[in-house]
């Protein structure tokens, strides 16, 4: 190999292993990430939304903690295969093969607690100004980006704690944890911290969703792991391929309607169900209504009743019977009405059909940012305590809308008119 070879290889592997410390997945039209390049955020992208053409994708950079699924044909159809680290050329297979693709977090939190943990963080006091979600993970004052030495207040979901380091952009040097969410920051901290460490709190938890209570007794009557029927890995997984394979999709106790099972809407073929959870089934059914079937047992292959019929279920504890005085029945659990594991759900179709993309409390400058395509939003799902702002122009300008619930139509005076999109969470 000559010297040009060997510096032109070691020139990509430093690039991969820099942007792969974004939030970002790159895409890349020819082999070892050279050529015309994508960024994609978590999102799904039909073969309209790839830069990098259709059936142009021959290498790919995925940061740690994320995984893309490509699909030979457009709209998700046809065979697919999934990555979770860089590949610096496709297979025979697969290169120049990609017409859509769909790219998630990995759900890999080893305490179980899943993906409804996040923070918001603000640059103002009392959850004001841009905001941005972040999950468990280290940041580094460029990964913080807007947020470096400007963070004022945060709100803390979930079972986690924030350890913040002042005056450091590395996550080095002198630090203090927070495990409550906290409405204005002290002189010592408010725009001072320069990165932090986001990871989950083993020692109790009384600051689920927004409390701000900082006298923490270790008990938690409305979080998993009580002992009141919702263990710590109390999480059902469906998948699309029998024998457990294929794409799946972990859930905790809630409802979830056909678009809540994404990809997997009729598409379920095989379910681990734990020992203290139960699955209703809908055949047929997006909303969750009429006849249903129960699985109370891991089940390799779906019967041909259920096999890829399944529109929308209902995961719930064996041990609230439907009782409310039971005392495993826990109506602050993330999934049921209090919406504490929901997102806004955006689409570009009306009647909740189209293109999709759920968003976390945050202020997105442009749609690109939100994973969304730009004046092509026509209905949206809002759920309880949520609030919506779109603006007609980038950078929050123009006219605006505020949105406090779920609308199948935007009406002819803002579908598809709007291009930047603030999510707040005001309870």
């Amino acid at each position: 190999m000559s010297f040009k070879s060997i510096f032109t290889a070691l020139l990509s592997f430093l690039y991969v292993s820099l942007s792969g410390q974004s939030n970002n997945v790159t895409l890349y039209q020819d082999c070892n990430y050279s050529g015309k390049k994508q960024y994609l955020q978590v999102g799904s992208y039909k073969a309209y939304q790839l830069s990098v053409g259709n059936d142009n994708l021959s290498s790919l950079s995925i940061p740690s903690g994320m995984k893309v699924t490509i699909y030979e044909h457009d709209d998700y159809k046809g065979k697919s295969k999934t990555f979770n680290s860089n590949t610096s050329c496709l297979d025979n297979e697969w290169n120049d093969q990609a017409s859509s693709i769909v790219v998630e977090n990995e759900d890999n939190y080893n305490n179980g607690y899943g993906q409804n943990n996040y923070i918001v963080f603000y640059n103002d006091c009392n959850s004001k100004g841009y905001s941005r979600s972040l999950k468990a993970g280290t940041y580094s004052g460029s990964e913080l980006g807007q947020l470096k030495y400007n963070i004022s207040s945060f709100t803390i979901y979930g079972n986690l704690k924030v350890r913040v380091y002042l005056n450091n952009e590395n996550a080095s040097g002198y630090s203090s944890t927070f495990d409550a969410s906290q409405a204005c920051l002290s002189d010592t901290y408010n725009d001072r911290i320069g990165s932090l460490v986001i990871e989950f709190n083993n020692n109790g938890n009384n600051n689920y969703p927004g409390n701000n209570n900082g006298n923490n007794n270790g008990n938690n009557n409305n979080y998993p792991g009580n002992g009141n029927g919702y263990g710590n890995h109390s999480y059902a997984t469906i998948y699309t391929n029998c024998n457990y394979k294929g794409n799946s999709l972990r859930l905790e106790a809630g409802t979830y309607a056909g678009d809540k099972l994404g990809l997997l809407k009729y598409d379920i073929s095989s379910i681990e169900i734990p020992s203290d959870l139960v699955a209703k089934v809908y055949v047929n059914s997006e909303y969750t209504s009429g006849s249903f079937y129960t699985i109370t047992e891991n089940t390799s292959c779906l019967s041909t009743t259920l096999n890829n019929k399944i529109g929308s279920l209902v995961i719930e504890s064996k041990y609230n019977n439907g009782n409310n005085n039971n005392q495993g029945n826990n109506n602050n659990y993330p999934g049921n009405n209090n919406n504490n594991n929901q997102r806004v759900t955006l689409y570009t179709d009306a009647s909740y059909k189209g293109q999709s993309t759920s968003l976390l409390p945050g202020t997105y400058y442009t749609m690109a940012q939100a994973g969304f395509t730009d004046k092509a939003l026509s209905s949206l799902n809002v759920p309880a305590g949520f609030r919506v702002v779109i603006y007609e122009a980038e950078n929050f300008g123009g006219k605006s809308y505020t949105i406090t619930s779920s609308l199948t139509s935007l009406g002819s005076k803002w579908n598809d008119k709007a291009s930047s999109i603030a999510v707040y969470r005001d309870r």
